[in-house]
């Protein structure tokens, strides 16, 4: 015999700044970043179940529902390019100056072009993440799609 468990689903419903309504649904076992009321920094655990007012994580412990204070939905990975290409135009270009024999290894353009780099990284990471403050237009709430009592009515 067969038995099959319906899917919990959270589902959070914000508004974005254009007054355009959007969803974001977390699964079981995904990763989700939070903030608690009076905490700092956001936790990133991964979700192993929920219910209708709680969610329960791999470290095995229990948050409310009503004790989430921001959830962050991660975006695409772009910051890395800016640092790491900083980084590497810092790189090639005092390895240039020090194989031709320049009597500066460091150019103050370089120096410019390099912080605007790690400067425009720094604003990128805060920018490709969706930070969802828990606010009175958001709403949360778990989804059970549970189908197996269904029937079909004439």
């Amino acid at each position: 015999m067969n038995h099959t468990f319906a899917q919990k689903i959270l589902e959070l419903n914000y508004h974005s700044i254009f007054g355009k309504s959007k969803s974001y649904q977390f699964f079981n076992n995904s990763n989700i970043d939070y903030k608690l009321i009076g905490d700092l920094f956001y936790k990133t655990h991964k979700l192993v179940n929920m219910n209708d007012s709680v969610l329960v994580f791999d470290n095995d412990s229990v948050v409310k529902i009503s004790a989430l204070k921001a959830i962050k939905i991660r975006g695409a990975l772009i910051s890395p390019f800016f640092f790491g290409s900083s980084f590497l135009f810092f790189l090639l270009d005092t390895g240039h100056n020090i194989a031709k024999g320049h009597a500066t290894i460091v150019n103050e353009q370089t120096v410019v072009v390099c912080s605007a780099l790690l400067l425009g990284g720094i604003i990128v990471r805060r920018i490709q993440d969706k930070h969802v403050y828990i606010r009175k237009n958001v709403t949360i709430r778990v989804l059970d799609t549970d189908y197996r009592n269904l029937t079909k009515s004439n």
